[in-house]
């Protein structure tokens, strides 16, 4: 990962925490850009789409971070509450069910080590 896409992904962070919308979508958006297979900037910009209403925008995006990286609880975390907000509650408890799932074997897996 270059570090040039992981200061723009900090800085969408830190504009997200302070609710600067508008700057958070910049910063992911060049965070994408500098390095377009960084899922966190992704599910962080499906975030921002959410808080800003636009669900369709953000469920492309939390759906990308996903397929980039299957095994973060917190993704499926950020798409199932999209899908809740697009009405879609079987989609929203099926993701929400998987990141149940994995959280409890990324707990597992720390216990054992």
């Amino acid at each position: 990962m270059s570090l040039h896409a992981e200061k723009a992904f900090e800085l969408g962070v830190s504009y997200l925490e302070s609710q600067e919308l508008e700057m958070a979508l910049i910063a992911f958006g060049e965070a994408i850009r500098l390095e377009p297979k960084m899922a966190q900037a992704f599910n962080g910009r499906a975030v921002v789409w959410g808080l800003k209403g636009e669900f369709e925008k953000a469920l492309a995006d939390a759906s990308e971070a996903l397929r980039l990286d299957p095994w973060e609880p917190e993704y499926y975390r950020t798409r199932s509450y999209v899908y809740e907000q697009l009405g879609n509650k079987e989609c929203s408890a099926e993701d929400l069910e998987k990141a149940e799932q994995l959280a409890a074997q990324w707990a597992a897996r720390a216990e054992s080590s």
